[in-house]
């Protein structure tokens, strides 16, 4: 990738409405369903004549697990269309993710259609699980705005993105696309160097090929090897890596004691890297332990039970990542040098919450009902004004508003009402964090009177483009004061009317 590549100004991504899918199967179609519940308007090309009706299918399925992660409020799960014409499916998008086959030719003959149809400031990614954006490009018009941007499956549930460009590539597609994915809410590694199979597909593939070692020489079961990751080391993984694992391996030591103590081990005859000849005997023996590890369960039940512990790996590993930032910020706030300001108690407009502020008011006579109680369309009142509070601290202030023509929609809410409020009482109005995406807030709130519970309410808001009308996401600075602000969810958070 060459720093010297000029290239032209690629879109703000704020204004960016519709995305292009290219391939609809399970990844493409994958992807669909991650930019729908992002919400945008997605069109997606595929020559199959079933294409459409594949794609229903996979939208159908992922749809449940994006709600379960609180992505798709005010997302319109049938905003895409499906197209036989390359240039009819690029024509007006944002950003287009080219997921064919993997098959070199194909892709390199497929990227080179798509770049001569689609307008020269929008930049081109391809899911490739191996193949290098340098060969892949080579027969391209405008190479230098074709991007890597490498899925993990399902990749509406999987944040991981492995971006990297070719030797071809400007510096500033592979700058955009990286703020791309993460701005819809991907977690992206960006690659300096081009690498075969990338990072994650090369570690996974080493232990892939162990255990095909294994099969093939009658050592070890599908059962008993799959049983070794998830009832072993795969439980550790999803929160430190491999890496970390045995840097705590070390003991008091770390990494330097495991290096100086096991390294001489490295180059015993453990592994094997070669990959083992895929005999018709090894292919039986393998198919024939997955059937058995499957049992009485389809595809379609694995994959449900596959979404199932993913959503909730995520949730736990995001409570812990909330645990562990608020614990750092506690420390740091009791080292902060005598006559000094914190971040968290500077002025609003500098300061990096860890939570929410509450919001205060009194009951005054025009709440007051016809039953000397405060009418329920003043709770509403008060959670509104609560939420005003929330969007000043974050940072969608007024000033920022006028500026930009955005603001915060409510798009659901669930108030319960727990008990009656009276004339004159203070009421205090705690507001949590649930869940925050590219463009969209899940709020709870809590109303006391005198620390009793009186009202909650739960909602989901968007940010909106108040000229178009569209979804959009947060500004940078806005994304980074959402992202200090510990996430929680209240026991009552989900509950059902009645």
């Amino acid at each position: 990738m060459s720093a010297a590549i000029t290239a032209p100004s690629y879109p703000d991504i704020e204004s960016i409405t519709t995305v292009t899918c290219i391939g609809a199967g399970t990844i493409g179609g994958g992807w669909a369903a991650y930019f729908l519940a992002q919400g945008f308007t997605v069109k997606v090309w595929d020559p199959a004549p079933d294409a459409a009706e594949k794609l229903t299918r996979l939208i159908d399925a992922a749809w449940p697990a994006l709600a379960e992660l609180d992505m798709v409020a005010g997302a319109d799960k049938d905003a895409w269309t499906v197209h036989t014409d390359l240039a009819e499916a690029v024509a007006g998008t944002g950003f287009v993710q080219e997921s064919a086959p993997e098959n070199l030719e194909l892709k390199r003959s497929l990227l080179s259609s798509i770049d001569a149809v689609c307008d020269e400031h929008v930049v081109i990614g391809s899911s490739t699980s191996g193949y290098s954006m340098t060969e892949m490009a080579l027969d391209a018009e405008h190479p230098e705005r074709l991007v890597v941007g490498h899925p993990f499956n399902p990749p509406y549930l999987i944040p991981l993105v492995e971006v990297v460009g070719g030797e071809s590539t400007a510096v500033e597609a592979v700058d955009w696309a990286a703020e791309f994915y993460t701005r819809v809410g991907k977690s992206v590694i960006r690659m300096d160097h081009e690498v075969p199979g990338f990072i994650a597909n090369r570690l996974q593939e080493a232990q892939w090929r162990e255990a095909l070692h294994m099969i093939d020489q009658g050592e070890a079961t599908v059962e008993q090897i799959d049983r070794s990751i998830t009832d072993g080391p795969g439980l550790r993984w999803p929160f430190q890596g491999p890496m970390l694992t045995f840097h705590l391996a070390g003991g008091e030591g770390g990494m330097a004691h495991m290096l100086d103590h096991f390294g001489p081990s490295l180059k015993s005859p453990w592994t094997r890297l070669e990959a083992p000849e895929l005999t018709q005997k090894l292919r039986d023996d393998v198919v024939a332990g997955c059937d058995v590890a499957a049992g009485d369960s389809t595809i379609p039940d694995l994959i449900a039970t596959r979404d199932a512990g993913i959503i909730a790996l995520r949730r736990l590993t995001a409570d812990l990542e909330s645990t562990r930032e608020t614990k750092a910020r506690t420390t740091s706030a009791t080292n902060v040098p005598a006559g000094s300001v914190h971040p968290d108690t500077a002025s609003p407009g500098n300061s990096e919450p860890s939570e929410l502020d509450d919001y205060q008011t009194q009951v005054v006579a025009e709440w007051i009902d016809y039953n000397g109680h405060m009418s329920e369309a003043f709770y509403v009142l008060v959670f509104g004004f609560a939420t005003n509070q929330v969007m000043d601290q974050i940072g969608l202030d007024q000033a920022y508003r006028e500026a930009h023509s955005t603001s915060l929609y409510t798009v659901e809410s669930h108030i319960r009402y727990l008990d009656e409020v009276s004339l004159g009482q203070k009421l205090q109005v705690t507001p949590t964090l649930v869940a925050a995406g590219a463009k969209k807030l899940h709020l709870a709130y809590e109303m006391r009177v005198e620390g009793k519970l009186v009202a909650t309410e739960e909602i989901v808001a968007l940010h909106v483009d108040q000229e178009s009308g569209t979804t959009v996401p947060f500004p940078t600075e806005v994304s980074e004061r959402i992202g200090q602000i510990r996430c929680a969810s209240p026991d009552w958070v989900g509950s059902q009317l009645g």
